[in-house]
């Protein structure tokens, strides 16, 4: 009966020892997750702000005369009848 005891406090203190580090384990899993979660919704947050700014650019695009002006002026060279068209031309590139 003397003997009994002490085996069952090392086995109960056995089981503690394991049931912390599994608990020390899954607490660090835990913690990467919680850290995985904030970058992934700070992504999410920048992706957001990206699309509002290309919503507001698409939408600029088909209503706002002057914008699609200055798109054909810079893009396609287009210019209005009786405008003048001056382009620069640097004195290394003319020889």
């Amino acid at each position: 009966m003397r003997i009994f005891r002490p085996i069952l406090f090392l086995i109960a203190v056995g089981l503690l020892l394991v049931s912390v580090q599994q608990f020390m384990n899954g607490y660090g899993d835990w913690q990467q997750a919680q850290l995985a979660e904030e970058a992934y919704r700070a992504e999410i947050r920048e992706l957001e702000d990206e699309r509002d700014r290309l919503k507001k650019r698409v939408e600029m695009l088909k209503n706002d005369e002057l914008t699609k002006e200055r798109l054909a002026k810079k893009r396609l060279g287009y210019i209005k009848p009786g405008e003048l068209k001056f382009k620069v031309v640097k004195p290394d590139a003319v020889q």
